[in-house]
C-alpha cells in the first residue's frame, strides 16, 4: 500500500511514527457491534481504516470524510466489495433520513465548530432506535491545563470537553440516550510517572509557541514507540468504572437513537 508521511494529526499514515496512535484508534472499531446486516456509516472516515475493519463485521459500510486526498487514498487502498467511500460534511450528511442503522463517529466531534448541527445530522440518518458510537479526547487529560471554552492546544480542534460536559452535550444537545460510557487508556502508555510532569511543560510551551503542536506531538509519540515498538490491541483498555474514565484520554460513548 502507498505510504503516508505522518502530518501531526490525521492517522492516515502506515509510517513507524503514527503506526501505534492508530492501533489505539481502530481499538475504537472493536466497540461496534450490532446486526451483521447493518448498514453501517463511518463519518469522518479518514483514509478508511476503520471502515475496512468494519467491512468484515457488517453487511455494507459507508465511509464519509471532508478531506478528498484521505477520500482518495482510501478508494485506493480498500477493495472491500461492501465498502463505499465519498466526500461529505459532518453537518450536511450526505444520506437521506434513518438510512443507516449504525453510525461510527470517532475522533471527529471536537474537529467540527457546530458540534449541535453534526449532531442533528446523525441523529437525523441512522434510524430510531439506531446506535452510535462516538470518541473525542477528555480535555482534562488530552489537554491538562486547559479550561472550558479555551482553545485547545491541538489546532486542529475547535474545542475539547471534560467528561461531564460531554455527557450533557449528548444527552441535552443531542437528545440521545446513553447506553454505555466507557474510559479509553492504554496503561503500558499512560501508567508512567513522567506524563504527569511532561505534559504540562509541553502545553505551556505549545501554548506560549515555542514549540509547534506537530513538534510536541511527534516528540511524544516517539516517546510512546520508544516504550513498546509495536503496540497490540489487547493493550487498549475501555473503562466503565468512573476513577478509570476520569483519567482516561479519550471517551467513548454509545448512543441510542429515539425519535
Amino acid at each position: 500500500m502507498e505510504e503516508n508521511k505522518f502530518g501531526g494529526e490525521r492517522l492516515d499514515s502506515k509510517s513507524s511514527l503514527s503506526r501505534n496512535g492508530l492501533m489505539e484508534h481502530l481499538a475504537r472499531y472493536n466497540m461496534v457491534s450490532g446486526n451483521p446486516e447493518s448498514i453501517v456509516l463511518d463519518i469522518g472516515c479518514g483514509s478508511g481504516h476503520g471502515s475496512n475493519k468494519l467491512s468484515a463485521k457488517f453487511k455494507k459500510i459507508y465511509g464519509v470524510d471532508f478531506a478528498p486526498d484521505s477520500i482518495n487514498y482510501a478508494k485506493e487502498n480498500w477493495s472491500a466489495p461492501n465498502i463505499e467511500f465519498s466526500v461529505g460534511s459532518g453537518t450536511d450528511i450526505p444520506f437521506a433520513d434513518n438510512y443507516f442503522d449504525i453510525a461510527a463517529a470517532f475522533e471527529v466531534f471536537e474537529h467540527i465548530e457546530d458540534w449541535r448541527k453534526f449532531l442533528s445530522e446523525i441523529k437525523r440518518v441512522v434510524k430510531n432506535d439506531g446506535l452510535i458510537f462516538m470518541s473525542t479526547p477528555n480535555r482534562d487529560v488530552y489537554s491538562p491545563g486547559a479550561k472550558t471554552g479555551q482553545k485547545p492546544n491541538n489546532p486542529y480542534h475547535f474545542f475539547e470537553m471534560s467528561v461531564d460536559e460531554f455527557k450533557t452535550a449528548l444527552v441535552e444537545g443531542g437528545g440521545f440516550i446513553v447506553e454505555k460510557f466507557y474510559g479509553q487508556r492504554t496503561p503500558v502508555y499512560n501508567d508512567r510517572w513522567f506524563w504527569p510532569i511532561l505534559n504540562p511543560i509541553l502545553f505551556g510551551l505549545r501554548h506560549l509557541g515555542i514549540m509547534s503542536y506537530k513538534a510536541t506531538n511527534t516528540f511524544k509519540l516517539k516517546i510512546v514507540n520508544w516504550i513498546k515498538p509495536v503496540l497490540e490491541l489487547d493493550d487498549v483498555k475501555f473503562y466503565e468504572d468512573d476513577v478509570n474514565i476520569k483519567k482516561s484520554r479519550n471517551m467513548l460513548a454509545v448512543l441510542r437513537v429515539k425519535k
